[in-house]
This record gives structure tokens, C-alpha cells and sequence, in this order.
């Protein structure tokens, strides 16, 4: 009986550490260089990665931050180190201080500018220039 409780606990361990917590000082370290697109025919800043941030590429991560609800019909939702209503994106904001969100199916609503904790399988983003430079897949969050 002892055995059998040692590897429940370890098992529930294991899975309570599977997700690594970020927070959005680690995800700054990301620099830009101008790159020629052919196909836009026109330059683009691309992104590169400090290792520390590489290392979590194609990782669970756990990050806090505020929801935006871009498109909810659409599914779009951008988790974001500033609210909206602060002008998320400019002054201070980069690329880096938003994660496109792909949430799982049956997911809660949310309002703009919720503060939620997100846990999901990050994605760095090196070579779409439609989009962010990360992106949480398979992504839930909970209210704060």
C-alpha cells in the first residue's frame, strides 16, 4: 500500500511541474533584423531568439497576462502583458508582449482585458510575417 501511494505522489508531482511558469521579462529577450521578402516583395523584421526563450519553444508554459478578445466569434483571442485599454501595443509594447491564442474547444467567455492565467504549448514564430512572434496551441485559461 505505502508503494502504491510513493507512485501516486510522484505521478501527481510530475504532472503539477510538467508546465514551465514565464512571465513576460523572459519572453523580451528577442531581438529583430530587416529581411527580404520575394514574396512581398518589400522588408520585414524577423525575429530572433535568446536561448533562454528558445528553450521554451514547443514547451507547456504557464504565463499571466490580460485577455483580448480580438474576434471571440472567430476564436481570436491574444493573452497580452498590457491591457487593451492601455494601448496594449504602443509606447512600450512590441511583438513580444503578446501571445496569439489557439484556446481548446469549450473554453469559458471572457471580457476584455480579463486578467487570466494561461497555460499552453508555446510556439515561437520565426518566419510568419502574418503573425506574432508566439503562439500558445492547446491553450486554457483561467480567471484570475
Amino acid at each position: 500500500m505505502n508503494k502504491i501511494f510513493s507512485l501516486l505522489l510522484i505521478l501527481t508531482s510530475m504532472s503539477i511541474f510538467s508546465q514551465i511558469k514565464t512571465d513576460w521579462l523572459e519572453l523580451r529577450d528577442v531581438h529583430y533584423k530587416s529581411q527580404y521578402s520575394e514574396e512581398y516583395d518589400s522588408y520585414f523584421q524577423v525575429p530572433f531568439f535568446g536561448k533562454n526563450v528558445e528553450y521554451l519553444n514547443n514547451k507547456e508554459i504557464t504565463i499571466t497576462g490580460y485577455m483580448l478578445t480580438l474576434a471571440p466569434d472567430e476564436g481570436v483571442y491574444v493573452l497580452s502583458q498590457n491591457p487593451y485599454a492601455d494601448c496594449f501595443f504602443c509606447g512600450y509594447g512590441g511583438p513580444e508582449t503578446a501571445i496569439e491564442l489557439i484556446l481548446k474547444p469549450g473554453h469559458d467567455n471572457f471580457l476584455m482585458d480579463e486578467l487570466v492565467t494561461v497555460t499552453g504549448k508555446l510556439q515561437l514564430i520565426y518566419d510568419d510575417i502574418t503573425s506574432g512572434v508566439y503562439r500558445l496551441n492547446d491553450a486554457t485559461a483561467i480567471k484570475d
